[in-house]
Order: C-alpha cells, then sequence, then structure tokens
C-alpha cells in the first residue's frame, strides 16, 4: 500500500488520481505509477501527442532541438529541458517522436542523450519515430546493456488524427513492460496493437507506410493521367474516391489534388515520404522479401526534390508530374 504524509487528492478524470506531496506530484492511473514522462520531440506530431499526455494528467518534461517548440507547451504544463539528458533525469517513461534516423541517434546516444542521463531504475524508453529497423534493433540493444526496458511504438495518422488522440501504435516487445505503459500509451491512442517482440511494431510500420505511399504515388499518377486525356479532374476525384479504389488515401489526396488547394501546415512532406519508403525497401530486402512497387513510388516522389518541392504537401506530387511533362502547375513552384 502506497502511504503519503501531508498529501492531497485530485481525480483528473475516472480512474485517475494525482496525488500531490512534498512538492511532487505522483500520477496513478491504472495501476500506472510515473512521477515523470520524459518526451524528446515537439515537432507537429510531438505537440499532438504531448498535449494529449498532459490533458491525461501526466507530467511531462519536453527536449525539442528548436526550444521555441517545446516552450509553446509550457502553458499547457510541461516542463522545457535543455538536452536529452535533463529531460531523461530520473524518468520513469522516456519517449522519442522525431524525423528520422540521425535525430534519433543525436538524441539518444549523442553528447548529453538519454544514455547519458539516470533514469529510473524501473524506467522504459519508448521509440515512436518512423525510423529504419536496424536503429531500433541497435536502440533496443543498447536499452538491455543498461537494464532498461525498451518499446518500439511507431504509431499510424496524420496531425490532425494525433491532435484528437486516435492514433493507431504498432507496439513491439516486452508484453509486461506494454502492460505498465499501456495508460500512457491510451492517452494518444484510439487503438494499440502488440505485434511481437522487439522491432515487429516498427517492421509493420514500415511496411504501412510503404503501402500508403504507394496508394498516394499511384493516384497522383491516375490524377495527371486523367487530366492529360482531357477529362475533368474533379470527376476524376470523384470516382477514384466513390469507387473500389477509393481507400482513405484517396479520397483524402484526391480532394486536395483536384482542388489544387493542399493542407496548411504541411501535413506530411514528399522528402518524408521518400525517406519511409527507403526504410521501407531496406527492411524488405533485409527480411527476404521485395518491394518492387515500393521502389517505384519512391522513384516518383523523387520528381519533387530537383524541382525544390521535397518539403511540400506529399499530394503537390502532382505538381510535380505536371511539370516533368511540360505543364503548368496549379501552384507558383
Amino acid at each position: 500500500m502506497l502511504r503519503l504524509l501531508g498529501c492531497r487528492a485530485t481525480h483528473l478524470q475516472r480512474k485517475t488520481t494525482v496525488i500531490h506531496a512534498d512538492g511532487y506530484t505522483l500520477l496513478l492511473l491504472k495501476g500506472c505509477c510515473v512521477q515523470k514522462i520524459a518526451f524528446l520531440g515537439a515537432g507537429i506530431m510531438g505537440q499532438a501527442m504531448i498535449r494529449n499526455l498532459l490533458k491525461a494528467g501526466f507530467p511531462v518534461t519536453i527536449f525539442n532541438r528548436t526550444a521555441e517548440k517545446a516552450r509553446a507547451l509550457e502553458p499547457f504544463g510541461a516542463k522545457v529541458a535543455v538536452s536529452p539528458r535533463t529531460a531523461a533525469e530520473g524518468a520513469d517513461v522516456v519517449m522519442s517522436m522525431l524525423i528520422d534516423d540521425t535525430a534519433c541517434r543525436t538524441c539518444w546516444l549523442g553528447p548529453q542523450g538519454v544514455f547519458d542521463s539516470q533514469p529510473s531504475p524501473n524506467a522504459i524508453l519508448i521509440e515512436c519515430s518512423t525510423a529504419s529497423y536496424d536503429w531500433i534493433r541497435e536502440l533496443a540493444a543498447r536499452s538491455g546493456k543498461s537494464g532498461l526496458r525498451f518499446l518500439d511504438c511507431p504509431v499510424a495518422g496524420r496531425p490532425d488524427v494525433a491532435v484528437a488522440g486516435q492514433l493507431n501504435m504498432f507496439v513491439g516487445g516486452d508484453e509486461a513492460a506494454l502492460e505498465t505503459v499501456r495508460p500512457v500509451l491510451r492517452a494518444m491512442t484510439k487503438s494499440i496493437t502488440h505485434f511481437g517482440p522487439i522491432g515487429s511494431g516498427i517492421a509493420f510500420k514500415l511496411i504501412y507506410n510503404v503501402l500508403g505511399a504507394i496508394h498516394v504515388a499511384s493516384l497522383a499518377e491516375a490524377m495527371f493521367a486523367a487530366e492529360a486525356a482531357g477529362l475533368d479532374i474533379r470527376a476524376a476525384a470523384e470516382g477514384f474516391s466513390t469507387g473500389a479504389t477509393g481507400s482513405p488515401h484517396v479520397i483524402r489526396h484526391a480532394k486536395y489534388m483536384s482542388q489544387g488547394r493542399h493542407e496548411d501546415p504541411i501535413q506530411f512532406s514528399g522528402r518524408n515520404r521518400i525517406k519511409d519508403i527507403n526504410y521501407g525497401v531496406k527492411l524488405a530486402e533485409k527480411v527476404g522479401a521485395q518491394s518492387v512497387i515500393g521502389q517505384a513510388a519512391a522513384e516518383v516522389f523523387g520528381q519533387m526534390l530537383p524541382l525544390g518541392m521535397g518539403d511540400l504537401n506529399d499530394s503537390e506530387l502532382i505538381d510535380a508530374l505536371r511539370v516533368a511533362h511540360g505543364r503548368s502547375p496549379t501552384v507558383k513552384i
């Protein structure tokens, strides 16, 4: 039984109690005792995930390379650290949501990184980034050498889905560790699927993202072909969306491509599509599978880069195809 002297309790939500004692906060949520979450990365996805953790009552300390993005969360109750090391010091859970392997390696293993710190002895380390399979295996091995538990927990869903706390999460790692942090993960997600041992979560996510990128690249080619054939592009968008081809990716992107109006702020860039495809293709090769269509999708998205469009929305791929074939884009490049 937990005994705290001179404490006061605040009930934040059903099955959640926050006990304040001697200047610190202990969150009890369905058996989960968390005094500190360290969160690395306050980009557009990270910010949404952090806000949902704070909304659920979890104490969060943030590190972000651009400090202004982290400070934007201070009014919601977050604390801001000057380095991953200081963020992770004494943390019960350390999570990251970063752009790629390089950013992950810097925050976890670099100077003033997480492994220069002393998290809680029972800490669980969680990588939510869409990184490479090889990086996840390396990070898991490093965690094990430090006596810390590790889960790979990549998520699916665009920033608006993250804001709503409706992400789908794919988990690899020990089931007992997952159950320990499930209340934390539930604050950000609508579903949590445990795929098996370490690495299985990111393996599925990379395969999933390659498939999603293929949908978008194929749609851009189909929409451009319809336009080149003299068809009404809005009618084509409706046809692709309402027929058997109408996956959620197709429905969402057909609207943007046909209207020439794209998401602002940018939700998923062409450059990040290419990064994810390359990680996924490498995984397929590693396990003895193939990704011929995935490689083709990377080539299609690659047409955005020489035009300086790599950091634009993935839906703007259609304009790269127009330019590549001597036609005018709907937006100025």
